[in-house]
């Protein structure tokens, strides 16, 4: 019981964390700013498991992502447009946890048109440390879109322990089309959005250097976009900063 509410509740965080990145129009605003946003995403994610009884849990993102800075106070601050690898896994008792976040080549994920497929080819030489916490959208990584930053005070995370994965995601077939409007206002600043969204299901097939062998009971392939026009300046105590 305690491992399936684990799953879950990881399963859950990676659906937040794949919201995280955002690819920034040339000439956007900065953190909480005025002006218009145009965020674009590309994720995968899969909560993995192999026959020993290990979990791994996976997203992999390409945008603009949001860090808090270790050991710097202030807002977070907006890198990219990048790709980033960030990973939980626990032992089959539950008394061993993994976690890592790095950032790795364009190149190293790739995702075809329609969602059909996603590719995944990694391995320790090619990982770079993330540069902090990675802030997903839903807690702090987009002032306007999102609740306020977890950690106010000066960042920490990023790293962990590398892995070596070559892994694809494939498509059941069936895309998920979704649109939404959102409005957000703190104090005197005001955000509108308009965003559109993709969703596939998928399989998993591959490896990964932590598993023996891999399998997944659910795994997804999706992309996002979002135009923000905000007015006004969202302030350290809107976000959280």
């Amino acid at each position: 019981m305690r491992k399936r509410l684990l799953f879950a509740s990881v399963v859950a965080a990676l659906s937040v964390v794949a919201l995280g990145g955002a690819v920034l129009a040339s000439g956007s605003p900065g953190f909480g700013t005025p002006g218009t946003t145009k965020f674009q995403d590309l994720s995968v994610n899969a909560p993995l498991s192999d026959s020993n009884g290990t979990v791994l849990f996976i997203n992999v993102d390409r945008g603009v992502q949001t860090f808090k800075l270790r050991g710097v106070t202030g807002p977070p601050v907006m890198f990219g447009p990048e790709t980033v690898l960030n990973y939980f896994g626990s032992s089959p008792d539950g008394t061993v946890f993994f976690t890592g976040c790095f950032v790795i080549p364009d190149s190293a994920f790739t995702v075809a048109s329609g969602l059909s497929t996603a590719t995944l080819k990694v391995d320790p030489s090619i990982e770079t440390p993330c540069p902090g916490f990675l802030i997903p959208a839903g807690a702090g990584g987009r002032p306007g879109l999102s609740q306020v930053v977890p950690d106010g005070g000066g960042g920490g995370g990023g790293g962990g322990e590398p892995i070596t994965a070559n892994l694809v995601w494939t498509s059941n077939g069936a895309v998920t089309n979704a649109s939404d409007v959102f409005s957000s206002r703190c104090q005197g600043a005001l955000a509108h959005s308009v965003g559109s969204s993709a969703n596939t299901f998928a399989s998993v097939s591959g490896s990964v250097s932590v598993l023996v062998d891999v399998t997944t009971q659910y795994a997804a392939i999706e992309s996002f976009s979002t135009t923000e026009v905000t007015t006004g300046t969202f302030s350290n105590a809107c976000t959280g900063a």
